[in-house]
C-alpha cells in the first residue's frame, strides 16, 4: 500500500524487492528515533542533526520534480523534514553547548 500511495504508477514494481526497499525507510525511522531517544542534546547535536537532514530535501525535490518517480504524498516527508529543521534551529538556539549531567538530590 505505501509503495501504491507514494510511488507513481511509470516507477512501481510491487514486488518482494521493492517492499523490502520501501521497509528500510521505515527501518530508517526507527534508528533515528533510537538516535533522537538515546542523544545528549546539545547545541553541537542539534546541529549535526539539522545538518544531516539536508540531503533529504534534495532527494524529496529530485524525485518528486526532475524525475517524478514518487508522488506529491512526498510532500508530507518534505514538511517532516522541515519540521525537524525547525526543532533543530530551535534546540540549536536554546540548548546547552556541553552536556550537563542531572544528578539526583541528596
Amino acid at each position: 500500500m505505501v509503495e501504491r500511495l507514494t510511488i507513481n504508477p511509470a516507477y512501481q514494481h510491487l514486488s518482494p524487492t521493492s517492499a523490502l526497499l520501501i521497509g528500510c525507510f521505515g527501518a530508517q525511522a526507527v534508528l533515528g528515533g533510537l538516535f533522537i531517544a538515546f542523544s545528549r542534546w546539545t547545541r553541537r547535536t542539534f546541529a549535526i542533526y539539522g545538518a544531516a537532514l539536508l540531503p533529504f530535501f534534495w532527494f524529496n525535490y529530485y524525485f518528486v520534480f526532475v524525475v517524478p518517480a514518487l508522488t506529491r504524498w512526498m510532500a508530507l516527508d518534505f514538511g517532516a523534514n522541515l519540521f525537524m529543521l525547525g526543532i533543530c534551529a530551535w534546540g540549536w538556539r536554546t540548548a546547552p553547548s556541553e552536556w550537563e549531567p542531572v544528578l539526583p538530590r541528596q
